[in-house]
C-alpha cells in the first residue's frame, strides 16, 4: 500500500517500543508526522 503526500492515511494501530497500543485515530485533528524505521541491526 502507498499512500501520496498530503492524503489522509488509513487508520492503523501498532505497539510503541515502550509496548503501549498505539492507535493514528488517537491523534485525529492534529498534524502528525508518521515515521517507520527499520530495526536497527537484523539480518536480511
Amino acid at each position: 500500500m502507498s499512500v501520496q503526500v498530503g492524503a489522509v492515511a488509513p487508520d492503523f494501530t501498532l505497539a510503541a517500543h515502550t509496548g503501549a497500543t498505539v492507535s493514528l485515530a488517537s491523534f485525529k485533528g492534529r498534524k502528525t508526522v508518521v515515521s517507520f524505521l527499520p530495526f536497527a541491526f537484523t539480518g536480511g
